[in-house]
């Protein structure tokens, strides 16, 4: 879990804490984990296996936006904002992941304030990389 980007600054006591509210899931090659416009309200670390993320447009047509392995998260907006999910999540191999939900995450950063900086820090980089990709792609 500490290879996700979100949590790589947490301490071991923050580490385990966060880790004991999470729940492990598997899933079995080409089984989903989730479809893109379902209301989804939880974060995915990947523990083993890969996961492919991607888009269909109306004509059925499937953008891959990415392939996600062990340690990468995904469903992250989720977790800050619950609402549709914005791809799909499929695995393409078996996968074991931990799971956060909005509401267990808000409760932990309840106990523990400090946590949220950290965590805001990392979704910011993560955004500016989003940003320079997409200015990219425009230009």
């Amino acid at each position: 879990m500490r290879k996700a980007p979100l949590f790589a600054a947490l301490d071991d006591d923050a580490a385990e804490a966060l880790l004991s509210t999470m729940t492990r899931t598997k899933i079995a090659r080409g089984q989903e984990l989730f479809h893109e416009g379902e209301q989804g309200d939880s974060l995915y670390v990947i523990t083993g296996g890969k996961v492919k993320l991607g888009r269909r447009s109306a004509d059925g047509r499937e953008n891959l936006l990415a392939i996600l392995g062990e340690g990468e998260m995904l469903g992250e907006l989720s977790l800050f904002d619950p609402g549709p999910r914005s791809a799909t999540a499929s695995a393409i191999a078996d996968t074991e992941l931990v799971g956060l939900s909005h509401q267990d995450m808000t409760a932990y950063l309840g106990t523990r304030p400090e946590i949220a900086m950290t965590m805001l820090s990392a979704l910011a980089a993560r955004l500016r990389r989003t940003n320079e990709a997409l200015g990219d792609l425009v230009f």
